[in-house]
C-alpha cells in the first residue's frame, strides 16, 4: 500500500479500526518490530510508527529502543486485568445471587461500582420464579446515588466521594424527589452502615422496594453491592429485616470470597 493511498483513507474511524486491529495483533504477539506490523496489517510503516507512538503515550504499549521493538504495555495489562476480574466477579457472585433466590424467590442482583464515572451498573442478576418481577437495566451505567443498590456502598466511600457523587445529581429518576441535603443523606449513610444494609423505595424503580448490602474487595475496597428488588406490594416491616439480613449475609459471603476481611455483625 503506497503512502499515498494510505493518508487518503486515514479517516477518524478507520484510525479506530486500525488501532483496534494493531491492539489486536500485539495481543498474540510479544513483541513485534514497524516491518512486520507493517507487513501483518498492511499499512505504511510510517502509519504504523504512528499509532504505535500514540498508544505508547497512553501506556497501552511498550517500546524497547535498543532492540527497535514494541511489546504490549503496563495500561494495556491493567485493563485486560480490569475486565477479567469483572468477569471473576460475576462468576464467584451467581452462587450467591442463586442462594438469596432459593432463601426467599425474589430477583437477586450483583451491582458493580464504577469510581472512574462515579455512576454503577447492574452487572449480573439471578431471575425469581414469581410472574410479577423487574427487568432491571443490565450493563447501563446509572445514578451511584439513587436506590438501595447504591446506597448500601455509598455509605463507605470516602465522604468527598459521596459528596461529588451528590452534586452530580438531579431528582430521583422514579420517584422524582430531590437530592437529599448533604447532613440528610450523612445521616441515612450513617444508619446503613450501623444496620449493614440499605432500604429505599421506588427511587430506581416505582413501585419497587431495594434491600442490598454493600460488597468489598480485598483491603476493604468497595467493589458494590448485592441485593434484592421486590414489588412493594409483596413487603412487610417484618420482611424488611429478615430479607436485609439475608443479603447482608450473602454479601459478606461473596467478600470474604473475593479476600476482603470477614466483616464485623452489625449493631441492630
Amino acid at each position: 500500500m503506497s503512502e499515498r493511498s494510505d493518508a487518503t483513507t486515514a479517516t477518524p474511524s478507520g484510525t479506530v479500526v486500525r488501532v483496534v486491529r494493531l491492539l489486536s495483533f500485539m495481543a498474540q504477539n510479544q513483541e513485534t518490530t514497524i516491518r512486520d506490523l507493517s507487513e501483518a496489517l498492511s499499512l505504511a510503516p510510517s502509519t504504523c510508527h504512528r499509532l504505535l507512538e500514540l498508544l505508547a503515550a497512553e501506556g497501552m504499549i511498550a517500546h524497547d529502543k535498543a532492540r527497535s521493538t514494541y511489546r504490549i504495555g503496563a495500561e494495556f495489562y491493567r485493563i485486560a486485568a480490569q475486565v477479567q476480574n469483572r468477569d471473576d466477579v460475576c462468576t464467584n457472585a451467581r452462587r450467591f445471587l442463586r442462594e438469596v433466590v432459593e432463601a426467599c424467590d425474589e430477583t437477586c442482583v450483583l451491582s458493580l461500582y464504577l469510581p472512574v464515572s462515579r455512576q454503577m451498573i447492574f452487572a449480573e442478576r439471578a431471575d425469581s420464579s414469581r410472574l410479577l418481577r423487574y427487568q432491571l437495566p443490565m450493563n447501563v451505567p446509572l445514578s451511584a446515588l439513587w436506590g438501595a443498590s447504591s446506597r448500601s456502598f455509598l455509605a463507605f466511600l470516602p465522604a468527598a466521594e459521596v459528596e461529588l457523587i451528590r452534586a452530580k445529581e438531579s431528582v430521583s429518576p422514579a420517584s422524582g424527589e430531590p437530592v437529599p441535603e448533604r447532613a440528610a443523606l450523612e445521616r441515612e449513610l450513617e444508619e446503613i452502615r450501623r444496620r449493614g444494609f440499605a432500604v429505599s423505595r421506588g427511587q430506581k424503580i416505582a413501585g419497587a422496594v431495594g434491600i442490598s448490602a454493600p460488597v468489598f474487595r480485598a483491603e476493604g475496597q468497595v467493589l458494590g453491592s448485592l441485593g434484592i428488588t421486590v414489588p412493594e406490594i409483596r413487603v412487610s416491616p417484618v420482611d424488611l429485616e429478615r430479607l436485609g439480613q439475608l443479603v447482608t449475609t450473602k454479601a459478606q459471603a461473596l467478600s470474604e470470597t473475593l479476600g476482603a476481611e470477614p466483616s464485623p455483625v452489625p449493631k441492630t
